[in-house]
């Protein structure tokens, strides 16, 4: 064999094993992934039953209320992800809570006020909006929170509680991971409506690779989570951490096959 038939073998050989490298790292079924986020967690003793959902389903955790600390010492031990559910100005009468930020902080109020409610939960990688259609509308004040939240190497996800929100365009400009939900699972407390989003949740996902959900822990909702969860392999879907959403580049944005952008399920300000 002379040099040059030994350097083309090789050459073949080296292309033979690449493809076999690549072909490991690609997905091997090709499935869909939905993420599921849990939020108003913090003030019921109820909202621990969220702890028994898969450990693939973050927890996002009300600041300064008498269960965070614990709640979220109890999803790291179970190696769930922990994010902070920070309360924003809403143009509806309900009550903000602790932690909230308002658009008339100055920027000194808003760095204390989300320095105290990221430390009151622990372990939190990541930050969504509770309510906040008024501020997450304002790309003055969300320009000072994402500030906060680029200095904490932590990443957003708009609950897009209005569709004025200005949120992710503030976060691209900041340069700070971002998502948004595409479905609010149990807005409604009925097992239609929850089966209706379940089916648009996975319409979505398998349309575009993935999809975001939000839920809430209320015992119709994680009864219903329970069931579906469990039977995910029969809708070849797979459901994976949040922080899984962001190590995979995702765009942030979901298109139709018409490239227009399909809007989270619509519901009333708050």
């Amino acid at each position: 064999m002379t040099s040059k038939q030994w350097f083309i073998q090789m050459c073949c050989l080296a292309g033979l094993l690449l493809g076999v490298s690549f072909n490991s790292n690609a997905a091997p079924n090709n499935k869909a992934t939905i993420y599921v986020i849990i939020d108003d967690i913090g003030y019921r003793h109820t909202d621990d039953q969220a702890l028994v959902l898969p450990n693939e389903v973050t927890l996002s955790i009300l600041p300064h209320t008498p269960l965070a600390e614990a709640l979220a010492k109890k999803a790291h031990g179970q190696s769930r992800e922990v994010m902070l559910h920070l309360p924003m100005a809403a143009y509806s009468d309900k009550t903000l809570g602790p932690g909230a930020i308002t658009p008339q902080m100055v920027p000194e109020e808003i760095s204390y006020t989300f320095a105290n409610a990221i430390n009151s939960v622990p372990f939190a990688i990541g930050v969504n909006n509770h309510m906040g259609s008024e501020l997450t509308a304002s790309e003055e004040a969300m320009t000072l929170v994402m500030q906060q939240i680029k200095q904490r190497n932590l990443f957003f996800v708009d609950s897009r509680t209005t569709p004025n929100s200005v949120a992710q365009d503030v976060a691209q400009q900041q340069h700070v991971p971002n998502a948004r939900r595409h479905v609010f699972l149990d807005h409604e407390l009925t097992e239609d409506f929850m089966q209706s989003q379940w089916q648009r949740l996975i319409r979505l996902a398998k349309h575009n690779g993935q999809a975001i959900a939000i839920a809430h822990p209320h015992p119709e909702s994680i009864a219903f989570l329970l069931q579906k969860l469990g039977n995910l392999d029969t809708e070849h879907i797979e459901l994976r951490p949040i922080s899984h959403y962001f190590r995979q580049g995702s765009s942030q944005v979901l298109f139709t096959a018409e490239g227009a952008v399909l809007p989270a399920t619509p519901i009333a300000p708050r």
